[in-house]
């Protein structure tokens, strides 16, 4: 459904910190960088999500939610739990939220900007 997703952030170097441990569990890690910009991705494979900095006078994360996959409820937790200590709000806890669906496992947290992130091991459907 889409090429590529780029996220504005304040703070490039904390940014690197906490999506190198944030996408670990999932199997990502930095796989290109260039001045300004920051991109991650499936290793050895090419980059899907790219981090650029935004001054103070831009709205970074204002309205945005974007939902990884992870290949295990233990890929979740640990996602999860990398965010945490790395700064994240959490929104929602790891776990099973039947409310949302019977088959769903997942997490939501704010990064450090107020980006939405969440992560899903198990169908919403």
């Amino acid at each position: 459904m889409f090429d590529h997703l780029s996220v504005g952030v304040r703070d490039l170097e904390a940014a690197r910190r906490f999506y190198g441990a944030f996408f670990a569990p999932l199997g990502h890690a930095l796989s290109s960088e260039q001045v300004g910009e920051l991109a991650f991705g499936p290793e050895g494979k090419t980059s899907l999500f790219f981090l650029y900095p935004v001054d103070g006078s831009q709205i970074a994360g204002l309205g945005t939610h974007i939902a990884f996959t992870a290949d295990s409820r233990a890929a979740v937790d640990a996602a999860f739990a990398a965010a945490v200590a790395e700064g994240a709000v959490v929104v929602r806890q790891a776990g099973e939220h039947p409310d949302i669906s019977p088959t769903y496992y997942g997490a939501v947290v704010f990064d450090p900007d107020g980006n939405k992130l969440e992560i899903v091991a198990g169908t919403m459907h």
